[in-house]
């Protein structure tokens, strides 16, 4: 078919170094080894700062196809900005094709044809060679395309791509924009050369009838035929050298650019573990915790601190950094990658200089990264569940906590609640003996799982217990379990805090403390399944505990009652949002049940713009509930209740399913002066409110 279009298919080819003596062969060849080994040498350089790094088993099959198909899809980079994910899926395989254009080139010219002197086994010439040029084309013309795109959303200068500091140091990051523009500047200037040559190519060989197929090249050539023959080949071996110069150039400055991403981003996505905020590692050195220096650091670390292309999506979708705290994800991984560099002694023109901040530090946590910042952390775990690139932000976070806490360097009230919790297993300070108080406003006496079999261990918290803003909702909880006939008990003054918000704080001895004592009391229990009102204490009784607990959240149960009619609910009217807590949303991938709750009710559900996986945070987790917000700009909680009551008058409910966001949606209500205008009502009390509108039979 193709010698019918083209008759000239047999000849279909073309010299890689048409009208060059050999010394200019000579020349580039040298060029070109010049260039690999400045590039094998800081790749060199990078992978010996990453094998300094402690072990961790990171190698799977599961991860590797996960990663071949987030890599081969674009699919992380197209989450929340499809624009920016569909310009970079074509200069993603733009850049792939042509990678692999190229090497067909230097195997049939270098490999086949010189060293082993095979001229008969070439194959780039006649139908391959149309084929060839065909896809090449269409690929380099999406390449162009999307390198295109992307420079015009980075001209806006989103707010995102901002690279100015939230915490007031004074550095100078005009080098990291200036990296960027280098970047896209080089890949543009190989992509259009590459054009131009093969326009003036064209030209120059009287248009050979089956180069049409370059549509790219054949466009250029018409554009240039008033050139004439000797002006195009003029043109033609100009362009070559630039071309070449070009894509040498890249080649030498990957290692030392933003271009490392291409070979760092697959290797992190590849190595990612999605859980490791949810099931953080343990502590290897009870006498020394956490990340003291780079030598604490894993080899995962260091390539995730080397993986972060700036894209700012975590500082974009971060809490802390919304609400005037000190923190950045992205200035946190930013500031470590500098401080790694200078002790691997790699500086890059377009860092901080050859002396960055804290190079010679010791301490990498309260030095290199400020307490002040590790404290804002709320663990919501936004940052990492929007990083293209697998970047685990959180388990670092925790490691130099877990430094700061050995070193006493901890806030003031944090420091309380340990105390309290260490002494009565408990954050108020309260006696174990009033962990069941709660229960006295019941007119039914609820079971003792350790005295008595239950189908349901009810795990109940400590804001559920001991708050009377959350207490409210556990009696609403339990009067909807004994009106759907479920058999099930708590543990009394035998339950302690379940300890996830304790180690997330980076107090990995109490934590340990408090998990046995538990799991202690588990084992006196006889029960048959586990529930929890609190996704915090759902997280980590699923995660980190040593039983394999089949725990549940109670939304779960409800939903399940209520879909099976064990329950009667309807009647409600009205427009209701749902808040998507972290620990059930992002943590434990739990959506849908809790809208089908609602929705169960009679209430319009109206979507908050920050929802399911991009759920804004009440600023509650990772310890904060315990510590000083009184400095921030504006506290989480009161952002989102800015939002919900955003949606307009008709939104009455702002439904909730965790005790600390009943406590801090609560709160901010009033502290915004939203009080009448919205109500924040937990879940259970919504199903309960159905429940009495609807006839009984």
């Amino acid at each position: 078919m193709l010698a019918s279009l083209f008759p000239d298919a047999a000849e279909a080819g073309r010299e890689t170094f048409l009208g060059f003596s050999g010394w200019a062969i000579a020349i580039f060849y040298l060029l070109a080894a010049v260039a690999i080994g400045v590039f094998l040498w800081g790749w060199y350089r990078r992978i010996r700062k990453y094998s300094r790094g402690r072990p961790t088993a990171r190698l799977s099959a599961k991860r590797l196809v996960r990663a071949v198909g987030d890599l081969a899809s674009n699919r992380t980079i197209a989450k929340r900005n499809r624009v920016v994910g569909v310009a970079h899926f074509f200069v993603f395989w733009g850049f792939i094709v042509l990678l692999i254009g190229t090497t067909i080139i230097a195997i049939d010219e270098d490999i086949v044809g010189v060293l082993l002197n095979k001229p008969e086994w070439q194959f780039w010439h006649g139908t391959f060679y149309i084929v060839y040029s065909f896809v090449l084309d269409v690929f380099g013309i999406g390449f162009i395309v999307g390198l295109i795109t992307l420079g015009m959303i980075r001209r806006k200068k989103p707010a995102r791509l901002d690279y100015a500091r939230v915490d007031g140091v004074e550095s100078d990051r005009r080098g990291y924009a200036l990296g960027d523009k280098a970047f896209l500047l080089i890949l543009l200037t190989i992509a259009i050369t590459g054009f131009l040559l093969e326009g003036f190519r064209i030209a120059a060989t009287n248009y050979p009838d089956f180069e049409i197929v370059s549509i790219g090249g054949w466009f250029i050539a018409w554009l240039t035929t008033p050139l004439g023959e000797a002006g195009n080949n003029t043109a033609r071996l100009i362009t070559w050298w630039i071309h070449g110069a070009a894509a040498l150039a890249f080649i030498a400055y990957l290692p030392y650019s933003k271009g490392m991403h291409i070979i760092d981003d697959a290797a992190d996505l590849a190595f990612a573990e999605q859980r490791s905020a949810a099931v953080l590692a343990g502590v290897e050195d009870p006498a020394s915790p956490g990340y003291k220096s780079l030598e604490d650091f894993t080899w995962k670390d260091l390539l995730d601190l080397d993986s972060c292309t700036k894209c700012g999506r975590c500082h974009e979708v971060c809490p802390a950094r919304a609400t005037g705290s000190p923190l950045s994800p992205r200035d946190l991984i930013l500031d470590l990658r500098e401080h790694a560099d200078a002790k691997a002694g790699i500086n890059l023109w377009y860092g901080p200089g050859a002396t960055p901040r804290h190079a010679d530090a010791a301490e990498v946590a309260g030095v290199v990264i400020a307490g002040d910042t590790l404290w804002a952390c709320t663990t919501c775990m936004a940052c990492m569940e929007v990083c293209p690139v697998g970047i685990e932000h959180i388990p670092t976070i925790v490691q130099l906590r877990r430094r700061l806490v050995d070193l006493g360097e901890i806030e003031p009230g944090l420091q309380t609640a340990f105390q309290s919790l260490a002494r009565g297993g408990n954050s108020f300070g309260k006696s174990s003996k009033q962990r069941a108080r709660w229960t006295k406003g019941l007119d039914f006496k609820l079971k003792d799982a350790r005295k008595e079999p239950v189908d349901y261990l009810w795990f109940v918290g400590d804001h559920a217990s001991f708050d009377p803003r959350a207490t409210e909702v556990s009696q609403a909880v339990a009067r909807l379990m004994t009106e759907a006939g479920v058999d099930f008990g708590i543990l009394y003054d035998g339950e302690k805090n379940s300890g996830n918000d304790v180690r997330r704080a980076g107090e990995e001895g109490l934590f340990e403390m408090l998990r046995d004592q538990n799991a202690e009391a588990f084992e006196t229990a006889d029960y048959q399944r586990m529930f929890t009102t609190d996704p915090h204490s759902l997280n980590t009784l699923r995660g980190e505990y040593p039983t394999d607990e089949d725990v549940l959240h109670y939304t779960a149960l409800l939903d399940e009652f209520v879909t099976s009619g064990t329950l009667e609910v309807g009647g409600l009217t009205g427009k209701a949002t749902y808040h998507d807590p972290c620990y059930l949303g992002r943590y434990q991938d739990e959506y849908d049940a809790p809208r089908r709750l609602i929705a169960a009710t009679g209430l319009e559900v109206v979507e908050m713009g920050r929802c399911r996986e991009n759920s804004f945070c009440c600023g509650a987790g990772g310890g904060r509930i315990w510590m000083d917000d009184s400095g921030l700009d504006e506290r989480p909680a009161e952002n989102r209740i800015r939002e919900a009551v955003a949606l307009g008058e008709d939104v009455k409910f702002f439904v909730v399913s965790c005790p600390k966001d009943m406590i801090m949606y609560s709160d901010a209500v009033k502290t915004t002066g939203n009080e009448g205008s919205i109500e924040v009502v937990d879940i259970a009390q919504l199903v309960e409110r159905a429940m009495e509108v609807v006839p009984v039979g």
